[in-house]
């Protein structure tokens, strides 16, 4: 970079402080608090994007060897380009909700907690950034006016500290093997019981296979700008630190895979096969980042195009004329509702030209074929996902004033289709296959809902507060088993 090293370790720490102040002053001073959350969210945005322009890489060490380790990278970036655009859009629908003065706080303050998860790569730092970042989401869904708010916060917190505690023993691990708590150092140790405890904790906050089975029930009770964190940004926070170890070895990653594909076919199967919208999109948000975990070459612009896209169909469930989608055949949507929700869709379902298109094709290129064929048949559910949100009529002849414009989300859409359009020629085939798994999907998702009118049957529920504590100790097992049988 340009600056210096002194010049860019003082930049830094001040930009990952100033959320911090901006909510101490949102709260003080009221009239401040949208040009505070305008201001934290551009400058998270440009920060993101001045490592995926230049391609460089900075890294601090901020109160000596052992305090806070720092990594502006080109990986940290896409989620921190993320970060910024989805609570910007959450801010312009969070306004007509006239969320107060301590909402506007709780924003900045995950703002500014996600930003140092996604910079720090240190496991001591690591860990306080996520337990702020579960206290603010804990915060945020009890402004929900669900009866079970308070519940279904309480139980999100409680499953996060859990997975947490579990997480800091390994550190403790880490730190007695090593006599460091660096990423770095964890990555170099053997795999054994240190790396099975922080990956518990990780996975749980990254929403991933059974760690991740908080996320339907959670999504159903929060308001729809909560959801559109929780599920867009909030995962991020322990999907990145995933991908840093995997960057490190690749045996991590070779064990992390069995994992995030059952993931994407647990949340693929359940998407399919609820009956609620809300649900839907929470369980494709756990299919989806079983998708962003499989390579860390792609893992960074997977989270992108997904999050951007599943905060932005999460920013119309105000708006929906209902949740049960046996009932939204019979009701027509406003175009610019229904608009958002296809351009959403179709870019989660990775079909050109939107942003999701190129991204599961750089996914596809960075894994083996036999993964890549697999990648190709969870499309195809992916499209039959999204075919069901998309039956929707359009409304004809009826008028959206402006104050009904789902502002925030079209800014995530344009986002989408700007970029799609700008990177898809990257992409030099696959045109053809897309269109087949467009084919197929929209043939899978006739049979399957042909079979949901004739025989109507819901799947077994896998997200009581005894399955969330058993998945953890499942995963931890599982992951225990699988190291011992590759090491013995």
């Amino acid at each position: 970079m340009t600056l210096s090293w002194s010049s860019s370790e003082a930049l830094l720490t001040i930009w990952l402080l100033v959320p911090y102040l901006a909510a101490f002053l949102a709260v003080l001073l009221p009239s401040l608090s949208n040009a505070l959350v305008v201001l934290c969210c551009a400058a998270t945005a440009l920060v993101g994007a001045m490592p995926l322009l230049t391609g460089q890489s900075t890294t601090l060490q901020l109160l000596g060897d052992f305090g806070v380790q720092l990594s502006l990278d080109p990986l940290a970036g896409w989620f921190l380009l993320l970060n910024g655009l989805v609570c910007l859009a959450v801010w312009l629908e969070a306004r007509r909700q006239h969320w107060d003065r301590t909402g506007w706080m709780l924003l900045l303050v995950l703002l500014g907690s996600l930003n140092t998860s996604f910079l720090t790569t240190d496991l001591i730092s690591l860990y306080v950034s996520l337990e702020v970042v579960g206290i603010s989401a804990f915060l945020l869904i009890l402004k929900g006016q669900s009866p079970n708010a308070s519940w279904i916060g309480l139980r999100y917190l409680l499953i996060g500290n859990t997975a947490m505690a579990v997480y800091l023993v390994g550190a403790g691990l880490v730190y007695a093997q090593t006599s460091s708590f660096q990423l770095q150092a964890l990555a170099e140790l053997t795999p054994g019981a240190p790396l099975v405890f922080v990956l518990v904790g990780l996975l749980t906050k990254a929403g991933v296979f059974l760690n991740g089975l908080w996320l339907p029930r959670t999504h159903a009770e929060a308001p729809a700008e909560v959801s559109a964190l929780l599920s867009g940004v909030v995962v991020g926070g322990g999907a990145l630190p995933l991908l840093r170890l995997e960057e490190l070895n690749g045996s991590i990653n070779e064990l992390l895979l069995p994992i995030a594909l059952a993931s994407s076919v647990l949340g693929l199967i359940y998407a399919l096969g609820v009956s609620d919208a809300k649900r839907l999109l929470a369980w494709s948000t756990l299919a989806q980042m079983g998708l962003v975990l499989l390579s860390p070459a792609a893992g960074g612009l997977m989270a992108l195009s997904h999050g951007v896209a599943k905060s932005g169909l999460f920013l119309t469930a105000r708006s929906w004329p209902s949740r049960s989608l046996t009932q939204w055949r019979e009701q027509p949507q406003p175009w610019p509702q229904m608009l958002t929700i296809v351009v959403g869709s179709v870019s989660i379902a990775g079909l050109a030209p939107l942003l999701g298109y190129t991204a599961k094709k750089q996914l596809e290129t960075s894994v083996s074929p036999l993964v890549a064929a697999g990648l190709v048949v969870l499309s195809v559910g992916s499209v039959a996902v999204y075919c069901r949100l998309c039956r929707a009529p359009w409304a004809t002849g009826a008028t959206t004033t402006v104050q009904l414009q789902p502002w925030g989300a079209w800014v995530l859409m344009a986002s989408l289709l700007g970029s799609g359009i700008t990177l898809v020629g990257q992409v030099k085939s696959g045109w053809l296959i897309s269109l087949l798994v467009l084919g197929l999907g929209i043939g899978l998702d006739q049979l399957l809902e042909q079979q949901r009118q004739r025989n109507p049957r819901a799947l077994p529920s896998l997200d009581r507060l005894p399955d969330l504590v058993g998945g953890l100790g499942l995963v931890g097992a599982g992951l225990l088993l699988a190291i011992g049988a590759e090491f013995k």
